[in-house]
């Protein structure tokens, strides 16, 4: 939803809410992504999981990580 000024109007000069809620998104998974393989539950595609390892990461074609749960601790 775009900003809107004092009288109801769209605020040109807004980039919009929906740049912002992306960005604080991938800001926030990336934080969870760095967190796992912080405390190596987590480890990256192709890499050899251990008894911790309770994630795989993956990096997409447009640099975005995902994450798959493997189990539950």
């Amino acid at each position: 939803m775009p900003a809107t000024t004092a009288n109801g109007d769209e605020d040109p000069t807004s980039g919009g809410a929906g740049e912002h809620d992306d960005d604080a998104e991938r800001r926030a998974a990336e934080r969870f992504v760095s967190d796992l393989l912080a405390r190596g539950e987590a480890v990256f595609e192709g890499e050899e999981p251990t008894a911790r390892t309770t994630h795989v990461v993956r990096r997409e074609d447009d640099g975005r990580l995902t994450v798959r749960r493997l189990r539950f601790h």
